[in-house]
């Protein structure tokens, strides 16, 4: 990634071979017609030189070599945040609770993860400047995705009546099945090790016996 990363720097000069081994030469094909004789940045000119200083910056060259050249996770980690709107961790729920906010939440984001892009009535894309924390003030721009859509939980109760149309007695045994499935609850660290806590009592009684003596 690091080497592709900065065969970047030597394409928009056109300059196509590479002496890095990792990334030799660049994968598009050879150049014609407009791709041929469109405008490139002049080999040690001030804006050659300023596109290497800002994309050949250290921190940046450290970063792009931790990058995945095949899996990105930045879906997951939308998908865990997204989690937390149906499932908040503040709040406590019961096995089927938990078990069914998950259901909607990976629902939601199956219908929703791939929203196209929204355009103004001209047609032109809309962007939106945010303020991570991690930046410490400073911005980036975020493309505005559609507004969502909530199909799924309409095909979803259109389901559940059908089934219980069909039969109301069939789907209380299923709801009982998923009820007996819930696993016991984790017992309270207090009560997970009442010898730890008692064992360390004594010790600082001892040592409380001890420092006093002295």
């Amino acid at each position: 990634m690091q080497a592709k990363w900065k065969s970047m720097i030597n394409h928009v000069q056109d300059i196509h071979e590479h002496s890095t081994p990792a990334f030799t030469s660049c994968t598009h094909p050879p150049l014609e017609g407009e791709a041929r004789n469109k405008e490139w940045l002049e080999p040690g000119s001030p804006a050659a030189t300023k596109l290497e200083s800002v994309a050949a910056w250290k921190a940046l060259v450290k970063d792009i070599r931790q990058l995945s050249p095949q899996h990105q996770t930045f879906s997951l980690e939308a998908y865990h945040s997204l989690i937390l709107h149906f499932a908040p961790k503040h709040t406590g729920f019961s096995f089927l609770g938990m078990y069914s906010r998950l259901l909607l939440a990976a629902l939601h984001f199956n219908s929703n993860g791939n929203r196209d892009v929204a355009r103004t009535s001209e047609g032109e894309a809309r962007y939106a400047v945010h303020y991570p924390r991690f930046r410490k003030g400073g911005w980036v721009v975020r493309p505005i995705k559609e507004k969502p859509s909530y199909g799924y939980a309409t095909n979803l109760m259109v389901s559940l009546v059908e089934e219980y149309c069909k039969s109301p007695q069939a789907l209380q045994e299923s709801s009982a099945v998923l009820s007996s499935a819930a696993p016991p609850p984790s017992p309270l660290p207090s009560r997970r090790f009442p010898r730890m806590r008692q064992s360390a009592s004594i010790l600082h009684d001892t040592h409380f016996l001890t420092c006093n003596k002295r």
